[in-house]
Parts: C-alpha cells; sequence; structure tokens
C-alpha cells in the first residue's frame, strides 16, 4: 500500500514527465499541444481511465489525504495560470484592436454565443443532468454559450510560436482577438455568477462589491504598481510583490463569491507593463510544468469521458459543432468583409476556436459555481480537447501548404 506522500510524489511525476516525454516525438509535437496532453494525462488518471481500467491501483493512488493536497496545489496552479493568462491582456492592444476588429470581434463572440446559447438550450431542457444545483434551464445555456464561446489566449500564443506566426500580421491580429474575448468572458462571467446567486439582493450585493473591488485595483493598485516599477525594483522584489497582489485579489474575489479565479486574472491585467515580461519569465514554464498538472488531475477526477454512452456523445458533437462553425464562421465572414484574404481569414477563425487549458478553467468555475453537472462537465472537457487538437491542421488547410505557413513564417521573422 503507497504512503499518501508516495502516492503524490508518483502523481506528479507522471503528470510533469509523461507529457513532455510525448512530446519529445516530432509527429506530435507539430499536432498536439502541451496543454492537450496534460489535460488528457489527467483524465486517463481519473475515473475515465485508470478508474475504470484497475479501480483498486485508482484506489490507492488517490487516498483522501491525496485527494485534499492535489486540490490545494490546483488552486495555486490555477490560479497562477490565470495571473499570467491576465499578463498577455495588453490595455493598449485592447484599444487598438477594438477600434481595427470591431467586426471580426463582434463576430467571433457573439456568433458562438448564439448558437452556444441555442445548443445549451436544448440540452438543458432534455437532459437534466446537465443542470448543476443551482443551474436552471435558461443559466445553464447561458453558461455552456460562455464555454462555447472562449478563446484560450495563453495556448493561442503557444501554437502561434510553434507555427512561427506570432510575429506576423495574422498572429497579432489572432492574439488582439482572442484579448478581446477572453476580456469579455471574464466579465460575463462574473455578471453570471453574480446573476445566478439565488437572489435579487444577493446579485446586487456581489456585483456592488465587484465594482468597488475593481475600481480599487484599477485606481488605486495599479498606479501604485506603475509607480514602483517606475522606481526600478529588482526581479525578486516585482515577483514577490505582484504575486502578493495576485493572492490578495483573488482572496477578496473569493470572499465575496466573484470567485479567486477573476481576482487573479484581473491581478495580471493590471500589472505595468514594463513588469510583464520578467513576470511571464519566472512564472509561466514554472506554472506549466509544475503546477498546472495538478489541476488537470483535479479536473480529470471530476469528468467522467463516456464514448460509449449515447447521451454523451450527443452533448459532444453538438457543442463541438456549434464551437468550431461559430467561432470560424463569425471570426471568418467578418474578417473577410474586413479586407482580408479567405485564407487568412478561415486561419484567424481557425485559431479563435482554441480552447485549451483557459476552457477547463472556466468550466470548474461553473461546476464549483453549481451552475453546470458533471456530465455537461465531461462533455465539454471532451470538446476543449478536440478543439485544441483540430486548432493547428484546420490553420494549416486554411493557409493551403505547409509551404504557405512557411512563408508566412519566413515573412513574419523579416
Amino acid at each position: 500500500m503507497l504512503s499518501s506522500r508516495t502516492a503524490l510524489l508518483l502523481i506528479a511525476f507522471l503528470l510533469i514527465f509523461v507529457p513532455w516525454l510525448c512530446r519529445r516525438s516530432p509527429a506530435i509535437r507539430r499536432m498536439v499541444p502541451l496543454a492537450v496532453i496534460q489535460i488528457l494525462g489527467g483524465v486517463l488518471l481519473g475515473p475515465s481511465g485508470l478508474g475504470q481500467i484497475a479501480p483498486g491501483a485508482y484506489e490507492a493512488l488517490f487516498p483522501a489525504p491525496v485527494l485534499a493536497a492535489i486540490n490545494g496545489l490546483a488552486t495555486v496552479g490555477v490560479l497562477l495560470f490565470v495571473f499570467v493568462s491576465g499578463l498577455y491582456l495588453d490595455g493598449a492592444q485592447l484599444r487598438d484592436g477594438m477600434r481595427r476588429l470591431g467586426g471580426p470581434a463582434a463576430g467571433s463572440i457573439g456568433v458562438p454565443l448564439i448558437l452556444g446559447f441555442g445548443a445549451g438550450f436544448w440540452i438543458a431542457w432534455t437532459v437534466p443532468t446537465a443542470m448543476g444545483p443551482r443551474g436552471g434551464v435558461t443559466t445553464t445555456a447561458v453558461a455552456i454559450a460562455i464555454c462555447v464561446a472562449v478563446t484560450a489566449l495563453p495556448v493561442l500564443a503557444a501554437i502561434l510560436r510553434e507555427l512561427g506566426l506570432i510575429g506576423g500580421r495574422l498572429g497579432q491580429t489572432a492574439l488582439a482577438l482572442a484579448a478581446l474575448n477572453d476580456a469579455a468572458l471574464w466579465l460575463m462571467i462574473a455578471v453570471l455568477l453574480a446573476l445566478s446567486r439565488g437572489s435579487a439582493e444577493g446579485a446586487i450585493w456581489v456585483l456592488g462589491l465587484s465594482v468597488v473591488w475593481l475600481a480599487v485595483m484599477l485606481l488605486v493598485v495599479r498606479p501604485l504598481l506603475a509607480w514602483a516599477a517606475g522606481r526600478g525594483a529588482n526581479e525578486a522584489t516585482v515577483l514577490v510583490v505582484s504575486l502578493s497582489v495576485a493572492f490578495a485579489s483573488a482572496a477578496l474575489a473569493e470572499s465575496f463569491g466573484l470567485g479567486y479565479m477573476i481576482g487573479g486574472f484581473v491581478a495580471g491585467a493590471i500589472m505595468p507593463a514594463r513588469n510583464r515580461a520578467p513576470l511571464l519569465g519566472q512564472l509561466e514554464r514554472l506554472t506549466a510544468a509544475a503546477l498546472l498538472p495538478f489541476f488537470f488531475v483535479a479536473t480529470g477526477l471530476r469528468a467522467l469521458i463516456e464514448p460509449g454512452s449515447l447521451v454523451f456523445l450527443g452533448m459532444f458533437v453538438l457543442l463541438s459543432s456549434a464551437t468550431i462553425v461559430g467561432k470560424v464562421l463569425g471570426t471568418a465572414v467578418p474578417a473577410r468583409r474586413s479586407g482580408e484574404n479567405w485564407p487568412s481569414a478561415l486561419a484567424m477563425g481557425a485559431l479563435m476556436q482554441t480552447k485549451g487549458l483557459m476552457e477547463v478553467v472556466v468550466l470548474s468555475v461553473l461546476l464549483d459555481a453549481g451552475l453546470i453537472g458533471r456530465s455537461l462537465f465531461s462533455a465539454l472537457v471532451a470538446m476543449a480537447m478536440l478543439c485544441t487538437v483540430l486548432t493547428v491542421p484546420m490553420v494549416r488547410w486554411a493557409l493551403g501548404s505547409h509551404r504557405m505557413v512557411d512563408a508566412a513564417a519566413s515573412q513574419a521573422g523579416g
């Protein structure tokens, strides 16, 4: 019988080393983002994989003390992830994006929201277990609409780097659109969580505290951080102060019901521009390699992928179709009308349907809030993995050939 400490360290070894080993294969590295391999690893260690194949080993690997430790590490890991995601949210880029990309931005959010709401309404109406304990038909449909509309900014940036497109016009436009998507996403989640608290008074209370907290973050904390950055603090000081702000912001947001993930995201978004690169350099890889795997296994323990269930398959196919069609057409058609050629417009749409970890983070928020049930959560996790795996092949197809992608990358580098 494994001790709890041994089990925890063994899980950490599997989740850190095995995805890295898989990525050593050029074929896998070319087609599958690391986040998908890590999410899949968590699912395979959970009830969908190990729990089905070897129930005894599953129980030995996940006793109660190990589950408590995993959940604690998962909380820290995902908080740092959303903080890093907020660091990617450039205010100047957002303002410029809203001026230049009004049509594609509106389409990339609006069309998937509409399709997602329609799919969500049908699912909530026909599959009662899809709704969480605090979710009704309408709130569950709205939650699904948000999940369909998600674009994963950090995973998108990683894919663009792998394709060599991040420095070119297509890559920069896609990043600006994803930043607008992320900003709208977290705003919608905050409003939905506030409105789902069961009473108008509770919703007003949460919304009021959220406004006060956000005002303090923007009007007090942000100028103080900018002032400190101007005094040339060393990297160690920047890291400690920034992490302190992130954890304090997350604790406050969690205390009044908005959620610690939103608190962490806003903390990242208000960081001074000169501090972002050092923070990303210190936090991003360590968080992805050492802490996020615990979030993946925590997610895998909550997801039950049932390929033999018609209900699961129906939700999975419907949600995947709504996401791919909504994101690709919702982005590509307005982009083409704004002057992009069809290959670039379609590639942009393919990039916008990237899900990855951001989708799983959003799903965890909605599951914890009681707005979606576990069956729907599992179908959405499967949808997130499929859409992320499809991103690179779809981009290559849209651009016509591997040579065209390489040419675009060369032009970006020049």
